[in-house]
């Protein structure tokens, strides 16, 4: 048995091997789960979801896209914005 400082209540808790495991599951798809969500979130307000790709291929929410006319990333003029629907790797149909 090893034991592990639970930081919300600030105790050490002893937990089994297979607890540990699956606490350190739990943490590495909380840190995946974590990089999706950066994936997928707007470049400039880091809230919503990518809905447009900028012609310079940079990437905002509809929200963000509207009023740009030059992209905050490179400077590029933005002429054209492409909405678009990202779907999901792992929703693939076989």
């Amino acid at each position: 048995m090893e034991d592990i400082n639970d930081i919300r209540l600030g105790s050490t808790i002893p937990f089994t091997d297979q607890e540990l495991q699956r606490w350190t599951a739990l943490q590495r798809i909380k840190a995946e789960n974590q990089k999706l969500r950066n994936l997928v979130s707007c470049r400039i307000c880091r809230i919503n979801r990518i809905s447009c790709v900028l012609q310079c291929g940079h990437l905002t929410c509809r929200n963000c896209a509207e009023p740009l006319v030059c992209c905050p990333v490179c400077d590029t003029p933005i002429r054209n914005k492409y909405c678009v629907y990202l779907h999901p790797p792992y929703l693939k149909e076989n």
